[in-house]
């Protein structure tokens, strides 16, 4: 009853390992950097350039990354059980020492030192009744597959889905490969056999319903028949079941109300199909890497802590 929503500022890692209890989320979103080699640097656009002060709050990060003393503090923190409360299990640091062996001591390992004792960390935290949400790229993504194979489980993967984030266009097209238009976002669980999931639905479009919906009963009501000779009405259709590849979420439009200019802004309504799906009204919901704060503002509006 007295819980206060917090935001807290400074590296994750720290906040996830000093801060937030043992099993005490309910959902985890994370869309951290993607190793995309690009160097950002607008983190907050002021309303207006005549803000005193404004510029103090505007900070640059860099989605580069390279192995160095960091990495091999992270990489030897993590298997020497020296940087996380939650203990790296024997099939994470086996893996952690292949990939090194395979990749070498480069950007991408350096990239994956970062990121697992930090998915270590968010197991810890959630509830056995949790669900995390992993956004990333191509870039990355088979490896994180790994790591969170490792860290929550081969058996509590939910799903890869597929966001079409863009359209391919000839603004777009170049260089000798298809036009990349996709994110991944892997779900997992805590625990398979007990967590929370609403299933989500997408309403028919007309045409689907003039081509399916084709009967109508004595009281006027529309139905279809389905293979056992049930009749399914339309007043009584959720819609289409969402699948794993999400084509009607439309990145931000640049003259959108929500737009505030972050580079890797992604819309409400992305977060909105997440966080209905896997969680309830009064559940706690974390965002560690937060960029613009959608996750937790679209939180807010659904009632969610």
């Amino acid at each position: 009853m007295n819980w206060k929503n917090k935001l807290y500022f400074g590296d994750n890692l720290d906040i996830l390992r000093d801060k937030i209890a043992d099993n005490f989320v309910d959902l985890i979103y994370l869309d951290p950097p993607f190793k995309s080699g690009k160097t950002y640097n607008i983190i907050f656009r002021p309303e207006s350039n005549n803000i005193k002060g404004a510029t103090a709050q505007i900070q640059t990060f860099e989605d580069t990354w390279k192995w160095g003393e960091e990495a091999a503090q992270n990489y030897y923190g993590l298997i020497q059980e020296t940087i996380t409360k939650e203990k790296a299990n024997p099939k994470l640091i086996e893996l952690m020492k292949a990939m090194r062996s395979y990749l070498g001591e480069c950007s991408i390992m350096a990239y994956l030192c970062m990121m697992a004792p930090r998915l270590l960390e968010m197991k810890r935290v959630l509830k056995d009744t949790g669900s995390i949400y992993l956004h990333c790229d191509p870039t990355a993504s088979h490896y994180l597959k790994l790591l969170m194979d490792a860290i929550f489980g081969v058996d509590n993967f939910r799903n890869e889905i597929t966001w079409e984030r863009s359209t391919a266009s000839g603004g777009k097209a170049g260089g000798y490969k298809f036009v990349p238009a996709h994110d991944i976002i892997f779900s997992y669980v805590k625990d398979i056999n007990n967590f929370v999931f609403e299933r989500q639905y997408i309403a028919y479009t007309k045409e689907y319903i003039k081509e399916r919906f084709k009967y109508t009963d004595e009281n006027g009501r529309i139905y279809r028949l389905q293979l056992s000779n049930r009749k399914q009405y339309l007043d009584e259709s959720k819609g289409k079941p969402v699948s794993d590849i999400w084509t009607d979420i439309f990145p931000i439009n640049p003259m959108a109300i929500e737009k505030l200019g972050y580079p890797t802004q992604k819309p409400e309504t992305l977060l909105e199909r997440i966080i209905k799906a896997s969680s309830n009204e009064g559940d706690i919901v974390l965002d560690p890497f937060c960029g613009c704060g959608t996750a937790v503002v679209v939180a807010e509006k659904l009632k969610r802590r």
